[in-house]
């Protein structure tokens, strides 16, 4: 076998551990060696394809890698449960007379218990902010 044969076995390699392990560090070594095989293919001495190797992994870190890293790497998280009403807007069914006296909202067609965040009265009807929730009780903000 040639050398850029060793090379491109190598960066397969690499390319198939990548898929295994998160982080896009395999990678980058797999490109390298892809740059190495064509340093090989061209005629490039083992000096010459080591020295392509390297210059390449540091190119490709400080490249591809942050890249990817944006695009690819990025999950969007799903909120679920309970914090995935805070921050919703509702309307209140039954009004928030005072402080301590709770109204209702209607969430996904849910009644929950609704305080009010900031102690004031919230007439029925109102749109409102789920800022948390405690329990089975809402705290809520008037917009």
């Amino acid at each position: 076998m040639t050398p850029s044969q060793y090379w491109l076995i190598t960066a397969i390699v690499l390319f198939i551990l990548e898929v295994i392990t998160p982080g896009f560090v395999l990678a980058n070594f797999g490109v390298a060696a892809i740059a190495a095989a064509i340093t090989a293919w061209l005629g490039g001495d083992v000096t010459v394809q080591m020295i392509v190797f390297v210059i390449t992994c540091l190119i490709s870190f400080i490249t591809i890698r942050p890249l990817l890293s944006r695009t690819v790497g990025k999950q969007k998280t799903t909120r679920t449960g309970v914090d995935a009403i805070i921050g919703r807007l509702t309307k209140v069914t039954e009004a928030i007379e005072s402080p301590l006296d709770a109204g209702r909202v209607q969430i996904d067609g849910d009644s929950w218990r609704a305080l009010s965040v900031h102690g004031q009265s919230i007439p029925s009807g109102t749109t409102v902010r789920v800022v948390r929730v405690d329990g089975t009780t809402v705290f809520v903000e008037h917009i």
